[in-house]
């Protein structure tokens, strides 16, 4: 195996942790109906990286980078949403 399969190899078994990790998280979110340890910074830095992401697989025609970008941004906007129904805190 040559240096360029190890790498897509790692690339595609690192994707797959971090993709369970978010969607771990949402699913946190929405059973704690709590997204304290979120921040709308956080979400949009996920959202920029994972369209960058996604253009760069795109551009190489990478098949792994391109279907770990379409399956993390609905986690994304799952996320988004969370944050926008329970992470921000409404003085009534």
């Amino acid at each position: 195996m040559d240096y360029l399969e190890l790498s897509r190899l790692f690339t595609i078994v690192a994707s797959i942790v971090i993709t369970l990790g978010l969607y771990r998280q949402i699913v946190k979110i929405w059973k704690t109906k709590s997204a304290k340890d979120f921040s709308l910074l956080l979400i949009v830095a996920l959202f920029i990286n994972e369209i960058a992401w996604l253009n760069y697989g795109l551009a190489l025609g990478e098949w792994p980078i391109i279907f770990i970008g379409v399956i993390n941004i609905p986690a994304i906007v799952m996320a988004f949403y969370g944050f926008l129904k329970y992470g921000i805190k409404k003085d009534i």
